[in-house]
């Protein structure tokens, strides 16, 4: 049976999330995934945790000065949103850019099973 996880824990790992991206810190992002967990963005599709945190360790290769604002976490038992404004900056160009970013999240066992990320870049 799994376990339940209170809305509180839920918003905790939200926060890490929010965090250890913007410390580019990619073992501490996927320390709150599932071993078989799926995480899709900006139209990519990572499967366990070793692609998704190839993935960040990618990311942190080629944008550093992420900010991550939480705007809204909604939260119905295992199933979640959040929506957070994104900005980097691309290390090669030192060019900023800037998203909102909406992301569907499902949780098993306290852990994220699926991260999709509905992303709008902004000019």
């Amino acid at each position: 049976m799994a376990e339940s996880i209170s809305p509180e824990q839920i918003q905790a790992i939200i926060v890490r999330q929010a965090q250890a991206w913007e410390e580019q810190n990619a073992q501490a992002i996927v320390n709150d995934f599932a071993e078989e967990a799926i995480f899709i963005a900006a139209g990519f599709k990572f499967t366990g945790k070793q692609q998704i945190k190839q993935a960040a360790q990618d990311y942190f290769k080629q944008f550093y000065h992420t900010s991550v604002k939480i705007k809204r976490t909604i939260v119905d038992g295992d199933l979640g949103a959040v929506e957070w404004d994104w900005r980097d900056q691309n290390r090669k160009t030192g060019k900023e850019s800037f998203a909102e970013d909406a992301i569907i999240f499902e949780l098993a066992n306290g852990k994220i099973l699926y991260w999709r990320e509905y992303i709008e870049k902004k000019k």
